[in-house]
């Protein structure tokens, strides 16, 4: 294998186990009822509740 392929598997890897992490992180807050702060597109910062974000993030896939 070569080096590339490495990095891109492990870019991969990285990614996936960010989105577990942000996943889990919503259920977290959605369990409690919280908000969330994220960015929107624009850079904008936005308080959202973490029910709503845990559903955009569902039906993403």
């Amino acid at each position: 294998m070569n080096t590339n392929q490495e990095n891109a598997e492990l870019l991969d890897k990285i990614a996936e186990g960010l989105k577990l992490a942000i996943r889990k992180l919503y259920e977290k807050k959605a369990a409690n009822n919280e908000l969330a702060v994220i960015a929107d597109d624009d850079g904008q910062i936005k308080w959202l509740p973490a029910r709503e974000l845990l559903e955009r993030q569902k039906n993403k896939k």
